[in-house]
Parts: structure tokens; sequence; C-alpha cells
């Protein structure tokens, strides 16, 4: 028998975009204000919801961000999935160069995530261990696998995979987490286009030697 809209395992589209509204406006505050901080009233009034249809598709506050932690965490697997099937064949340090621009360009339109992961990583909670065990573990063994190999070929200094990924995931997302400070700073938006893949190219070179050539 065919699903009729009086179905209630039917999502209304209505339903998706405010859910996606408040997905939106909770991401941005819990990264600004942290998950103590930020509350479901200021959620719901950034999003432009009623508290009561925040409850309806959210049934807690702890609910609410694990669901946008991991939309956001969601979008990322997506886009290096996506760039490394596409690379099939391809040698591993074009591939790396190429998963390490998208991470950061990735970083540029997304700091929310690096903003979260830093809150959280203030102390000990549940939280990072939700983080660390359902998300960054993954991308974790990923890129120290990917790093071992690199090492192992010499396209890399000889430095512990461990702290190579460090040097990326703060190399990488940190000038576009303290945007405003680099505006004041250095005179210029981070969150360019050319600001980013200029910033990509510094990474790279970083990592892989002042005479690594950044590929596009």
């Amino acid at each position: 028998m065919a699903l009729t809209s009086s179905d209630p395992r039917v999502t209304r589209p209505s339903a998706d975009a405010t859910r996606e509204r408040i997905l939106t406006a909770a991401l941005d505050l819990f990264a600004d204000l942290s998950y103590e901080g930020a509350t479901t009233r200021e959620i719901a009034a950034r999003a432009g919801v009623s508290q009561p249809s925040l409850n309806y598709h959210f049934q807690s506050k702890e609910a609410l961000w694990q669901a946008a932690v991991a939309g956001l965490f969601a979008k990322l697997d997506t886009a290096l999935a996506q760039r490394i099937d596409g690379l099939r064949g391809v040698d591993l340090l074009t591939t790396a160069k190429l998963v390490i621009r998208d991470f950061i360009t990735f970083s540029a339109a997304n700091p929310q995530l690096h903003r979260i992961i830093t809150q959280e990583s203030k102390g000990e909670g549940e939280r990072i261990d939700w983080l660390v065990d359902h998300h960054i573990r993954p991308l974790y063994e990923l890129t120290t696998t990917m790093f071992e190999r690199l090492t192992e070929l010499g396209a890399v200094p000889d430095i512990p995979a461990p702290f190579l990924y460090y040097l990326l995931t703060g190399a990488g997302p940190t000038i576009f987490v303290l945007a405003p400070e680099c505006q004041r700073l250095a005179g210029f938006d981070p969150l360019s286009p050319e600001a980013v893949q200029t910033h990509a190219d510094a990474v790279i070179r970083l990592l892989f030697g002042p005479e690594a050539a950044p590929i596009a």
C-alpha cells in the first residue's frame, strides 16, 4: 500500500526545512557559545521557530547537539570519500595533497566543526568521548595511515604520524577559526577564496617541504 501524506512515516518538506534551520542555528550557537552556553530558546529564536517546534524535532538539547555535529561530520566524510573514490589509481602523494586541500577548503566553509571540537576538548566528558568514538577516530586512523605510508615513501619528514595529524588539524583550520583576529592583525579575510587556496598551498608546503608543488 502506498504511503499517503497522512502517514506518520512521511516527512513533510516543510518539516525538513524547519529541521535544517534548527540544525544550522544550533551549529552556530554551539560553536560560538559552547554546549553549556547555548540554550534551546536561543537556538529556536535564531532558527525563527517556536520552542515547541524545536522540541517536536529534537527531544533534548543533547539530541540536538548530536544531530548537528553528526550532520557536519557526514558532510566532511562525504566530501573526502568522493575525492578519494575519484582518485582511484592516482599515486598516493597526489591523492594526499588533493585530500588535504579539500579538508582545508571544508574547514574554511565550516569553521564550526573545529570550534566545537575545541570547546569539548577543554575538559573530560561524555561529549568528547562521543565525538572521538563516533566521528574523529575514523578520520584520525585514515589520516595517520596515510602519513605512515607517505613517511615510508620519504614524501613527508620522518615524524610520528600522530604529530603529523595534529600539524595538519592545527595548521589547517586555525586561521579560519580565528578569522576575526586574522582580519585585524594581517588585514585580509582568510575566508576569501583566494586566501583559502593560498593557505592550502602553505599547509601542503609545510607538510611536504618547501619545494612541494601544490596541486589545485
